[in-house]
This record gives C-alpha cells, structure tokens and sequence, in this order.
C-alpha cells in the first residue's frame, strides 16, 4: 500500500470520531444506564427513608416501654406504701379497740373513700 492513499483507499477507511464527541455506540450505551441508575438512586434514598423510619420507630417503643415501666414503678409503690399505712391504721386502731372493730372502721373509711374519688372519675 503506497504511502499515500488515493480518494478511493480513503474511502475504505474507517474515520476516527475527535476525542471529545461521542459515537452512536456511547450514546446507546450510555442511554441503557439511564435505568440502571435511576433504580439505583430510588433504592438509596427508599433504603435511607426506611433506615430513618426504623431509627424512628425504635425511638418510640424506647420511650414507651420506659414510660410503662416508670409508671409500674409507681404504681407498686402507692400500692405498698398503702399496705403500709393501712396496716399502721389498723394497729393504732387495735390499742384502743378489739380488732375486729379497727378492720370494720378501716375497711369502712376504704369503701367510702374509694367510692367518692371512682365516682368522680367515671362521670368525666
């Protein structure tokens, strides 16, 4: 092949595209990621939404378990700190009467007590 090709041996050869501008090859390439990169964009943030959700979520039942346990905590101390001022009731009660008049006085005052402040709730 001579050094210098004629028209028709130009002709033959394939051009070579300048570096800087794409072929029809890399457009079509490139337009096939365009899915593929748009179902990885979507996947991330549903995947940092769900995260944030969870941490969210976690957070609550957190703070609700503590609050239950906080308030059962409180609740078992009234009730033994009840116990005990109604035991203590009972015995000062039991110096000055025969017992079976200190627990009828107690249990008495309890029903009575415990009628006026239910009923106050339940009428709201």
């Amino acid at each position: 092949m001579p050094s210098n090709p004629t028209e028709q041996e130009r002709s033959d050869i394939p051009r070579q595209p300048a570096e800087g501008s794409p072929t029809a090859a890399d457009l079509a390439g490139s337009a096939a990621e365009w899915p593929r990169l748009l179902a990885r964009i979507v996947e991330g943030l549903l995947r940092s939404e769900l995260h944030q959700f969870e941490d969210n979520v976690m957070a609550f039942l957190n703070s609700a378990v503590a609050d239950a346990k906080a308030s059962l905590i409180s609740l078992a101390a009234r009730l033994i700190g009840a116990a005990f001022l109604l035991t203590a009731a009972i015995l000062l009660l039991g110096i000055w009467l025969q017992w079976w008049v200190a627990f009828a006085l107690t249990g008495l005052t309890i029903i009575v007590v415990g009628s006026r402040a239910g009923g106050r709730n339940y009428r709201r």
